[in-house]
Order: C-alpha cells, then structure tokens, then sequence
C-alpha cells in the first residue's frame, strides 16, 4: 500500500475539526435524548398526579359511603347480637322439651309395664 493513500481521506477537514464534530453530533444527539427522557418523565409525573388525585377521590368517596353506612352496620351487628341470645334461648328451650320429652316416654314405658304385669 502506499503510504500516500492514507493520508488522502474523502473529508478535507483536519483531524481535529473532524473530532470536534463528531463530538458535537454526539453531544447534541445526547441533548436530544436527555430532551426527549425529561419529557417523558415529566408525561410519567404528571400520569401518576392524575392517579394520586384519583385515589384521594376514591378514598373520599370511601370515607364518605363508610359514615352514611356505619349506623346500618352497628344495629346489624346489635341485631345479630340479639338474634344470637334468642337462638341460645330457643336451644335451651329445645334441650328442656328433649328432656322431658324422654322423662315422659320413661314414665309412659313404666306405667304400660306395670299395666302389662
């Protein structure tokens, strides 16, 4: 190869302009790019202001059904509450009529066996 050839390159520039301006396409191409990221992470802050604003709406909304609801749910719970002793009553009630229930057969068994002898 011949050593001429070499220094023959298509751009006339010197080498240092030619790295000037590769760094210059580069730090303006990077200036793009950090431009268009600061965009989009401002899109990105100002999608997750809109879902902050709407749970606190949510969240308002909540609170809000959860007091107008809250004296329905405590006579709920007083009504089960009461519903639970009356149930307790009619067991026992149950287990007495059992009770004597059997006592009676026993006697009834007895008194048709003393008839029988």
């Amino acid at each position: 190869m011949d050593k001429e050839q070499t220094k023959e390159f298509p751009d006339a520039r010197s080498f240092e302009d030619r790295m000037l301006s590769g760094l210059t396409s580069i730090r303006t191409d990077m200036a793009m790019r950090f431009t268009s990221l600061e965009q989009r992470l401002s899109n990105v802050g100002q999608r997750i202001e809109s879902v902050e604003q709407r749970l606190i709406t949510l969240e308002d909304i909540v609170d809000a059904r959860l007091r107008e609801t809250r004296p329905i749910w405590e006579a709920v719970q007083a009504d089960i509450q009461r519903l639970d002793k009356k149930f307790d009553n009619v067991i026992r009630d149950l287990y007495d009529v059992r009770t004597d229930n059997d006592l009676l057969e026993k006697r009834l068994h007895d008194l048709e066996r003393r008839l029988n002898s």
